[in-house]
């Protein structure tokens, strides 16, 4: 063994030194979405007419507001229904007597001058309103014809607005 030779040490001396450890990466991609749909909630304030007179000559005016707030840009038709009472249809909707068995017919209607009726028949007689995302007031007319006879008491209906988008 006289005859050790220097690279031999060096030799034995890598293999002896522990290996650097290795950083290892990956990449992957990962996606992030939403749906976003459109959303509409709709309210209304009570519509009351006060008294009314059948022996006057003019017809008993009434006035609400249907408050609405939805999704901004949204297309939707606001309809209004018959109502409750019995035998009523869009075009002449009628209260019940809360204690008897009298009616008395009114009518709704889009605009001030009260000419056009609000109803439920998409594209013919509802509403239709580009939403801005903000809440938006729309203004609901009523109208009781003069000369109904009706018993004295209290007279109601309900309507049910509906919101198509």
């Amino acid at each position: 063994m006289g005859n050790w030779r220097p690279w031999a040490v060096a030799i034995l001396s890598l293999a002896a030194t522990p290996a650097a450890p290795q950083n290892f990466t990956a990449n992957a991609g990962m996606l992030v979405k939403i749906e976003i749909t459109a959303n509409c909630i709709a309210s209304a304030s009570d519509l009351n007419f006060g008294a009314y007179a059948s022996s006057s000559s003019s017809p008993s005016l009434g006035q609400t507001t249907i408050q609405l707030q939805c999704s901004p840009g949204a297309h939707v038709e606001v309809s209004l229904d018959p109502g409750t009472g019995p035998g009523g249809n869009t075009k002449r909707r009628r209260m019940e007597q809360d204690q008897g068995t009298d009616r008395l017919d009114y009518d709704l209607f889009q605009d001030s001058a009260r000419t056009i009726h609000w109803g439920d028949k998409l594209g013919d007689d509802t509403l239709e309103v580009v939403t801005t995302g903000q809440p938006q007031t729309l203004p609901v007319y009523g109208q009781i014809p003069a000369g109904q006879r009706a018993r004295d008491g209290s007279y109601s209906d309900t309507i049910t607005i509906r919101l198509h988008f």
